[in-house]
């Protein structure tokens, strides 16, 4: 009999018991030998390649949890007026991640890509998004999403001021196509916007009271896709958790300045960086006295049914009783 952990990206990993008939381990070695040869020769030679073949998957799969991390680069070229860089290539299967710098003055055009959902995060600076009809003045720390039939946008950087945002670009799946057509009436939109601080709060068993969670991209609105954000003052932390059913990113916002762990990894994640928890892997996250946490979380969930696990986040109702 063989038993296994299933674990990280999806692999069989850690562990596995080989369990033979009773005592047979324990039998002087000339019985043990006739036991192996009473096995015809065809089925012994297939058993030893099943757990050689097993041992060399469970011996790669065995290493320590990589934490992932990428800063974005805030600074757009002294000779230039848009910049551009990819991150974490490949870390989100089907989503391409960009960082973009606009210098003004200065309008650049962005289509949507047909058959996929395009996200826009603001960092920092000002401008403008015009989508279509639609005009929007940008902040940091604000989201766009232009939905339905939006054909493209534009963004308008005036002189002095210099804008930067993450661009995600999520491929659809025929079930998503399906599920964005059969979402709530209320949950559709020509352009979704919201600031991160208008966002509605929501509290968490894993979380201290000292912290102010925000869901910024509810369920049902971009198909298996959810954003939020988490902030509190040092010490504090967000407790040890695991989520097999999610593809998961934290964006550092302004003054981050914490440690992340996952399992027996750990690193620093300052503002400006963009960093990859490995799947399925136990995490946590620590802030020290006088520092701050201040990130947005990205789940990207394997299927529709993961997104079960947005339950545990309870809203948190601001509106006062007569």
């Amino acid at each position: 009999m063989v038993t296994f952990e299933r674990g990280k990206y999806d692999k069989l990993t850690r562990r596995v018991i080989l369990v033979l008939p009773e005592n047979a381990i324990n039998q002087d070695e000339s019985n043990f030998n006739n036991y192996i040869m009473n096995i015809p020769q065809f089925l012994y030679k297939k058993v030893i390649g099943f757990y050689f073949a097993l041992l060399i998957i469970v011996v790669s799969c065995s290493s320590p949890s990589k934490i992932v991390v990428q800063d974005l680069q805030m600074q757009v070229p002294s000779d230039m007026n848009t910049f551009s860089e990819e991150l974490l290539v490949g870390e989100i299967a089907d989503t391409k991640i960009e960082h973009i710098g606009y210098v003004g003055p200065i309008k650049q055009t962005i289509k949507p890509t047909e058959g996929s959902v395009t996200m826009f995060l603001f960092v920092s600076g000002k401008g403008n998004i015009f989508a279509d009809s639609i005009a929007q003045s940008l902040t940091p720390e604000s989201i766009a999403i232009p939905m339905n039939e939006i054909s493209q946008v534009q963004f308008e950087v005036a002189e002095g001021e210099e804008l930067h945002f993450l661009q995600f670009t999520k491929k659809l799946s025929p079930q998503d196509i399906v599920d964005l057509k059969n979402f709530p009436e209320e949950n559709k939109y020509d352009l979704f916007f919201t600031r991160f601080v208008d966002s509605e709060p929501y509290t968490e068993k894993i979380k201290s009271p000292n912290t102010v969670s925000r869901t910024v991209l509810p369920a049902d609105i971009v198909p298996r896709v959810s954003l939020g954000t988490v902030e509190a003052k040092g010490p504090d932390e967000v407790g040890a958790h695991e989520h097999p059913m999610l593809d998961q990113l934290f964006l550092g916002l302004t003054d981050n300045d914490i440690t992340v762990h996952a399992d027996d990894a750990s690193t620093e994640f300052k503002a400006y960086s963009l960093l990859h928890i490995p799947i399925g892997s136990s995490h946590w996250v620590t802030v020290d006295e006088n520092k701050k946490m201040n990130y947005m979380w990205m789940d990207f969930f394997l299927t529709k049914e993961g997104q079960e696990w947005l339950k545990t986040h309870k809203p948190t109702s601001t509106n006062k009783k007569d």
